[in-house]
């Protein structure tokens, strides 16, 4: 069985866009290392991230990201068991000014959360739907 953990955080206001960049890369290249598979977006000064994986490592890696002084305000938005993972890699994504997101992309990132249970889906989703709109 895997475990999940969820959260939405701000992001430190001195925080450059050259550092979000470096945070999404190292996350994704250092989670796909440990077998941790998720999701972190970063859109308009907050973090949303959902990770999964063996469950001490989620929850020494939740620990470390929790004392992370690039972000503040974390709120944890579920942790639990789940029966099956979601996520068949690790997905890390800079939602800018910039880009077009629309129902498309909301969808990619929502088929992920179809493993979890039907509160914590929708908490999700509706997070999820604000950093996508």
């Amino acid at each position: 069985m895997r475990y999940a953990i969820s959260y939405v955080s701000s992001a430190a206001r001195d925080l450059s866009e050259t550092e979000i960049n470096d945070v999404l890369k190292e996350s994704e290249i250092r989670n796909n290392q440990k077998d941790i598979t998720g999701l972190l977006l970063y859109s308009e000064g907050n973090f949303f991230q959902v990770i999964e994986g063996e469950k001490e490592i989620i929850k020494s890696l939740y620990s470390d990201i929790n004392k992370d002084s690039r972000h503040f305000n974390l709120i944890k938005l579920f942790e639990k068991t789940i029966q099956n993972e979601a996520y068949d890699g690790y997905k890390s994504d800079f939602i800018s000014e910039d880009a077009r997101y629309g129902r498309s992309d909301f969808k990619y990132y929502q088929h992920y959360l179809e493993v979890l249970d039907k509160p914590a889906k929708q908490a999700t989703s509706q997070i999820l739907r604000a950093f996508i709109q």
